[in-house]
């Protein structure tokens, strides 16, 4: 696992003119890879590299690697766990290999196989090659986007970098707000598809590869792999309930064998639900030596804690367990280093336990496995039960709807009217695009912005890129296209990107086995049907663990993993919150609007209604915008 950077230009790059350039972008992400680092210059290209190594540790590995025959160079930012088998391959046709790096395998198949051998690879991973024989550079991103990629075109340039701040010490070019973002942003806490906070710079979706010409400049981005090319099963062809059922279970455990590959120790986060006790039962099968689990709790009471379960689940497999339990007054710091690490407003507060929990296990492993991807492949979340029953519930609406009505309003009662307010949409991207946030179109959560800025947004639609999966997947049922649309906007944007940067802020690669390519093929190929049956998430991986995961986890309540940040405002963050708030106003912004916040924290803070997203949002909001007040106030 490393970071990235590179550029290309319409001129000859003088190495030591540029070379400071690169030195800034590879320093501000050196803790992506704090054991190497790496340059390249040749003619008008320049690659860069820092590498956390966890295969072939020699200097071997070192990168960018250049194909000596060919002339061609890689810089790599990833694993690719099947890289032993397209090397036996690669060897068979005369190839010969001098490490034992997956970094070797893709760059000699690249050479073999050209842009074909991107849908061959199975993993993780964001990298650039130089084809010196067509005179490109293509930069390739992951079928999921586990790992980031950005770039940035300009007229006399090609950027690209793992995270945006590198882009920002490699282009002289200033940046600027993206305010298009902002009604998206302010429902769900972070930007889908290819936009990002700053205009110009965009992220390469997950299963594109982009092909830079270095005469011309001219860019083209190809898809190499789309999941609504995944030929669908019928019920004959998919076979008996028990063979599919058997099937998950081989194709899971093969999963995480094959993720427990690495030449440094690898431990599991085991937070006590299914997914992750799922991983921890099959990697202590086959992991040499006792596997390292590690799990978090936090310091409120009532919030969500799934220690015990944990615990149970590594008592059962003898994991060498450990405990973390947060408490919300020493969190202040930890969410102002979270912003920077975005590089902007992200507001996925799960991200807090999993940078303390790297930060932790830094130095006792290199490597964990974690269970994202287990709920959108295999539909854990409560959304999939309320759109496979749509035909049930819609004629009551009305009566529910009628109920609520005379319920005191108080926050259950307002959050029991965003839900129906939900249901009520008209069409499936609303509908969908409404069961992912907490926030409810009947309360604008622009009104967060001032006046001028809400005006300025006001017709920019913010589920635009629900619309585009609407259409992507029209030929779905409505639980089908959740789960596929699911997999292209929030894994990608929110859940990856939080696993992404939170653990490698703490130098610790994060292996996701649920985003395995066979497995995901064929669960996503399945009707959605054996998904959710009779009512019951996950019924086919509960299904498919039965007799290898305790039944306590499998078929007790389940829990969730909630972060309270919605606890932490009224108090630990509270003064943080308002901090931030003062700081702006005394600065003389006019991008937010003051009084409107203020009195939704009142409201907050008593208890009349819940507005903890609004406000989580709102903080990481505020910090970013004082870290980087020249941008905003050029863009006002």
């Amino acid at each position: 696992m490393c970071g990235i950077v590179g550029f290309v230009t319409k001129e000859g790059i003088d190495a030591q003119r540029f070379e400071k350039q690169l030195d800034n972008a590879l320093e501000s992400i050196s803790y992506r890879g704090p054991d190497d680092k790496g340059k390249y210059f040749q003619q008008n290209i320049a690659f860069g590299q820092v590498r956390l190594s966890i295969l072939d540790l020699s200097s071997a590995g070192h990168q960018p690697m250049r194909e000596k025959n060919l002339n061609n160079v890689i810089t790599y930012n990833g694993e690719v766990y099947n890289f032993m088998e397209i090397r036996d391959e690669l060897i068979q046709k005369g190839v010969k290999f001098e490490s034992s790096t997956d970094t070797e395998v893709i760059l000699k198949g690249y050479n073999i196989f050209g842009v074909d051998l991107f849908p061959k690879l199975n993993g993780m991973y964001a990298f650039a090659i130089y084809d010196s024989n067509k005179n490109k550079v293509i930069i390739v991103r992951d079928r999921f986007g586990i790992k980031p990629l950005h770039y940035r075109i300009s007229s006399t340039a090609v950027y690209f970098a793992s995270e945006i701040k590198s882009l920002v010490n490699l282009s002289e070019e200033e940046l600027r707000l993206n305010t298009d973002v902002l009604p998206q942003w302010s429902y769900y806490g972070s930007v889908f598809g290819e936009d990002t906070f700053y205009q110009g710079i965009q992220k390469l979706l997950p299963g594109h590869y982009m092909e830079i010409d270095l005469s011309s400049l001219v860019t083209a981005i190809h898809s190499y792999w789309l999941p609504e090319n995944i030929k669908p099963f019928t019920h004959k062809s998919a076979g008996s309930q028990e063979g599919i059922v058997r099937n998950v279970r081989v194709l899971l455990q093969k999963a995480v064998h094959q993720q427990l590959v690495s030449d440094v120790p690898v431990g599991v986060f085991l937070s006590g639900g299914i997914d992750s006790s799922a991983i921890t039962a099959f990697a202590s099968q086959k992991y040499g030596s006792k596997l390292k689990t590690y799990s978090v709790g936090f310091d409120f009471d009532k919030g969500v804690n799934e220690l015990p379960k944990a615990k149970l689940v590594a008592e059962k497999f003898g994991t060498d367990h450990q405990e973390l339990v947060i408490s919300g007054y020493d969190l202040a710091d930890t969410v102002q280093k979270l912003v920077e690490h975005h590089d902007s407003p992200f507001s996925d507060a799960a991200n807090i336990p999993l940078l303390l929990l790297g930060e932790k296990v830094k130095g006792d492993v290199k490597v964990i496995l974690q269970g994202d991807g287990g709920d959108e492949i295999f539909a854990g979340y409560k959304r999939y039960q309320t759109l496979a029953t749509k035909n049930y519930w819609k004629p009551f609406l009305p009566f529910v709807q009628f109920a609520n009505a005379l319920t005191p309003t108080n926050a259950s009662h307002f959050a029991r009217k965003r839900y129906i307010n939900a249901l009520k949409s008209k069409d499936d991207a609303t509908l969908m695009a409404l069961l992912l946030t907490s926030e409810d179109r009947e309360l604008n959560p622009c009104r967060i912005f001032s006046k001028s800025l809400q005006s300025k947004i006001a017709n920019i639609d913010p589920f635009a890129e629900f619309v585009k999966c609407d259409s992507r997947f029209s030929d779905k049922d409505l639980v089908q296209k959740m789960l596929y649309t699911d997999t292209q906007l929030i894994l990608p944007d929110i859940f990856l990107d939080k696993v992404d940067r939170s653990t490698m802020a703490a130098s610790i690669e994060v292996r996701v086995p649920f985003l395995e390519n066979d497995l995901t093929e064929y669960v996503m190929s399945l009707p959605s049907s054996i998904k959710v049956k009779r009512g019951q998430k996950k019924w086919l991986l509960k299904q498919a663990l039965k007799g290898i995961v305790p039944d306590e986890i499998l078929f007790g309540a389940k829990t969730g993993f909630g972060v309270p940040f919605h606890y932490w405002l009224k108090g630990a963050l509270y003064e943080l919150f308002n901090d931030f708030l003062s700081m702006l106003e005394s600065q003389g912004s006019d991008f937010l609007d003051y009084k409107e916040i203020r009195t939704m924290m009142a409201e907050h803070k008593t208890g009349q209604r819940n507005h903890g997203f609004t406000l989580w949002k709102t903080l990481n909001l505020m910090i970013w915008l004082v870290k980087n007040e020249k941008i905003t106030h050029e863009t006002q």
